[in-house]
């Protein structure tokens, strides 16, 4: 057995809320980026999720809303905040 043979898709190393993660897509989504940082997706009314990224491809700055995704850049940086509006 070759170890050296990995699969086509590349990991990168992300941080999410300070914490490094592995990821192995091209993208990620806003529901995917709550799930790293909380574990789970809580689909609630009362629940508010922001999603703000840094240092994605061209350096670019923004948000993603529910039903977004952005393609993962190695070194990209997610800040996800959970808000109870009740």
């Amino acid at each position: 057995m070759n170890e050296n043979h990995k699969e086509h898709d590349k990991e990168f190393t992300i941080i999410v809320n300070a914490r490094e993660k592995e990821w192995d897509k091209k993208e990620i989504s806003y529901q995917e980026v709550i799930v790293l940082a909380f574990g789970e997706y809580i689909e609630n009314e009362n629940i508010e999720y922001t999603v703000a990224y840094s240092k994605a491809h061209g350096d670019k700055n923004g948000t993603l809303t529910k039903g977004e995704s952005v393609k993962v850049k190695e070194g990209m940086v997610f800040n996800v905040n959970k808000t109870d509006k009740s």
